[in-house]
């Protein structure tokens, strides 16, 4: 007995449309061409797609292709202006709450001693990174985060996540929660 796969979008049973999902699980571009062509492919032929609805369906297509490219570019502002924000802020004293730097001060110490951020080390130089002082302090301190610390703005890190920090001697702080500048 063969078995035939329901395509969830369309409720046809087909195997000439395979979507593939990406890690938030959404379909992307490439699946949206494919449905198309499936549907060309399936349609009744006493009955075919009217050329309006396949053009709406190409107008959508590019209409979300615009979308995600705002985005990104709103993405990117956000995070120049987030930059700008922290850097403005540098030889400033600030009111802000400590975060587990960890990962942060180990990124500082990897490019300070090889070059390169600490996910591109070689195990050697991982574990190099991580027998330095600072690195084992920051990583004592991470029970400490939430507290409030107040200094002056050494430098702005952009952090593996790639938000913005501010390094204040040797605490990491997070710019959204600075609460007084001085």
């Amino acid at each position: 007995m063969s078995t035939f796969q329901v395509d969830p979008v369309t409720g046809l049973q087909n195997a000439t449309y395979q979507p593939t999902t990406s890690v938030d699980n959404q379909l992307d571009k490439l699946d949206f061409m494919k449905l198309i062509v499936a549907q060309l492919r399936n349609q009744n032929p006493l009955a075919p797609q009217s050329d309006t609805d396949f053009m709406a369906q190409l107008a959508q297509f590019e209409a979300l292709n615009q979308m995600q490219l705002v985005a990104q570019g709103i993405k990117a502002m956000q995070g120049l202006s987030e930059l700008s924000s922290a850097a403005s802020l540098i030889g400033k004293e600030v009111v802000g709450r400590t975060s587990a730097g960890v990962d942060v001060v180990r990124d500082i110490v990897a490019r300070e001693r090889f070059g390169a951020p600490y996910a591109d080390l070689a195990t050697a130089q991982r574990q190099a990174v991580d027998e330095d002082p600072r690195v084992k302090e920051a990583a004592a301190s991470a029970a400490t985060a939430g507290q409030e610390v107040t200094g002056v703005v050494e430098r702005v890190v952009v952090g593996p996540d790639g938000v913005p920090v501010l390094v204040i001697g040797n605490h990491v702080v997070d710019l959204f929660s600075v609460v007084e500048v001085r």
